[in-house]
């Protein structure tokens, strides 16, 4: 012993070495034979005195034992045994230079924690939760788990239901005694401001969005009687105090969203309407005045932007539109085709396919508040699969193993969100509103898989783009039915609910195509030219090839029909579209797009 030093802990005090305590945390933390962690201990033991260390810490023996587990070829062991954080240097760069963020971001004491916590949680994922072929998959860019920084505590995105809030007041959940407690809104402005709280209330227990969907219908009581001031100014207070959570919260830029329509949809006109004190008032259709100035003031608010005129990134404005609505509110949406002209971005949902108000209607039959969301997204890079394949038959193969991998990954992020939920480390989605109905139901949750690059993989296996052949963008639909049937088919067997929808993440069409160039220099050939070249999202044509407006509208909503995911969106230049209107009416009479919205 004397020839071992003294071990500084960090509790600020020394203590004599122990080698026990080095054998009894490799058996605890490893699970290996007693006889193997005797060896390993006594290999650390000579290590420490042949090299004559004079300080040791906690630290540093456990970079001794995990060099020596390395050595003798305990590799899992030493996965399970190691440290997880980040060089000194690393964080004190970040000290000194804040964290790399998006353009525009503000750097704060709480961003650089933030960022500096997501690195130890990232490592956690892909060293304990994940299996040596899932994290290989994410690392070497077969695939991509989003927001892996948060895949062992948060669920994804959440629509939430404003009846919730509306009719059982802030927070609306029983026995919740962490702050004060309000009763049901007694007016708009309360109503507003309750509705808001609640995105900042729970964003730190999701990773991506929320938002409130039909937003000016289920406001539509509070705003009876009203006059248009009183009325503007407080839709004008919910835009403004959605847009500044960033200042409250200080972490990543809160992504939020309200959906509105200028008429009331069939699905929601029956329903119970809830008003001031949470009282029932009629039903929703006997609001369709007060409906439709909400959705005007709501279009004219994001059209003026703020006190400086600039726009509002968020809340994403998005709205519903069917052909009927076209005609029959056709003022309103004027205002919002002048909007989109002007370079305001507004989402557009496309409520003319018979799949979408199917989901609607489901969704809002009963009495069950619709809270739906997303658990957890990866995408599939498809160019990959066919580089490693070389022919068609080999790609469905490698697809069909690359999407059941993932459904593994699914289950592993579905058993952590209910154990989190049981262990109450997720106290807002873990309680119940009233007559115990969960606020959050996981079995509701979506599992959705993201497409990247079906454009670039069709054209490498058959030599031509999804839109220069009809065999081509037929094998491209082949490709999207084959892993929208394999999901069903998982799905029926584990009870969970796959989707497919879009990538919405730029970051991963570049990830997918540096790590492809580098992996595959001889076969990878995105199709987009330029220095900010990537991958074609989605199952979307590319960009700059020409083809009918019209043929591509109808093309792409095959593809949206087989998806049938909200979350699918074909955007359109404003260059190449002459009126927005009559490209509106063609989607909405000869198309089964989800989604769209007109750029610059």
């Amino acid at each position: 012993m004397d020839l071992l030093p003294k071990v500084f802990r960090t509790e600020g005090d020394w203590v004599e070495f122990d080698p026990s305590k080095i054998f009894e945390s490799i058996l605890k933390e490893t699970g290996m034979t007693e006889e193997n962690a005797k060896t390993i201990t006594e290999l650390v033991v000579r290590r420490i005195i042949s090299s004559g260390i004079k300080f040791l810490s906690g630290p540093h023996i456990r970079e001794i034992v995990c060099s020596i587990l390395s050595e003798q070829h305990f590799e899992e062991e030493r996965k399970l045994y190691t440290r997880i954080g980040m060089p000194l240097m690393d964080y004190e760069e970040i000290l000194e230079k804040g964290p790399k963020t998006k353009r525009g971001e503000v750097i704060n004491p709480e961003k650089i924690h933030h960022w500096a916590a997501n690195q130890l949680a990232e490592e956690y994922t892909l060293l304990r939760i994940l299996n040596d072929e899932e994290s290989k998959a994410h690392l070497y860019g077969d695939i991509h788990i989003h927001k892996l920084k948060y895949f062992d505590l948060r669920p994804l995105s959440q629509t939430w239901d404003p009846r919730m809030i509306l009719k059982n007041g802030l927070p609306p959940v029983e026995n919740w005694s962490h702050c004060g407690k309000s009763g049901p809104a007694k007016d708009l402005r309360s109503a507003i401001h309750h509705l808001v709280k609640w995105l900042a209330m729970t964003q730190g227990e999701f990773s991506g969005g929320q938002g409130f969907n039909f937003l000016n219908t289920f406001l539509a009581p509070f705003a009876h009687g009203l006059n248009d001031h009183e009325i503007k100014y407080s839709i004008q207070e919910l835009i403004y105090e959605i847009n500044q959570l960033v200042a409250v919260i200080g972490r990543d830029i809160p992504i939020t969203s309200i959906s509105c329509s200028p008429g009331i949809l069939d699905a929601l006109s029956e329903l119970p309407a809830i008003g001031p004190s949470g009282k029932i008032v009629g039903i929703y259709n006997d609001y369709n005045e007060e409906n439709n100035k909400l959705f005007e003031f709501i279009t004219e608010i994001f059209s003026q932007g703020d006190y400086e005129g600039n726009d509002f990134n968020y809340p994403k404005h998005i709205i519903y539109i069917k052909s009927n609505w076209l005609n029959e509110f056709k003022n309103s949406y004027s205002k919002i085709w002048e909007d989109i002209k002007s370079g305001k971005n507004v989402y557009i949902v496309n409520l003319c396919s018979k799949w979408s108000i199917d989901e609607i209607y489901s969704q809002y039959s009963g009495e069950e508040l619709h809270n739906l969301g997303t658990l957890q997204n990866i995408s599939l890079n498809l160019p990959r699969y066919a580089y490693m394949s070389n022919e068609q038959d080999k790609f469905i193969e490698i697809l069909r193993d690359k999407v059941t991998m993932c459904t593994q990954i699914f289950q592993k992020k579905y058993e952590i969100i209910e154990k989190r939920l049981k262990s109450k480390h997720l106290p807002l989605c873990s309680s119940f509103i009233k007559d115990h109905e969960p606020l959050f139901k996981l079995e509701n949750q979506n599992l959705a898989f993201n497409l990247v690059g079906l454009n670039e993989a069709v054209k490498f296996l058959t030599n031509y783009e999804l839109h220069e052949k009809e065999e081509t963008f037929n094998f491209g639909k082949k490709v999207i039915q084959e892993i929208k049937s394999l999901c069903e088919e998982i799905g029926q067997k584990n009870g969970k609910k796959y989707v497919l929808q879009e990538n919405l993440s730029n970051k991963v069409l570049s990830r997918f195509k540096r790590l492809d160039l580098k992996h595959f220099p001889e076969k990878a050939k995105p199709l987009l030219k330029g220095e900010s070249a990537h991958y074609t999202n989605s199952v979307h044509f590319r960009k700059n090839s020409k083809i009918d407006l019209a043929k591509r509208i109808g093309e792409q909503g095959e593809f949206h029909e087989i998806m049938r995911n909200g979350l699918n969106i074909e955007e359109f230049s404003l260059q190449e579209v002459q009126n927005i209107l009559e490209v509106t009416q063609v989607i909405c009479e000869n198309s089964n797009l989800a989604s769209f919205r007109f750029i610059p």
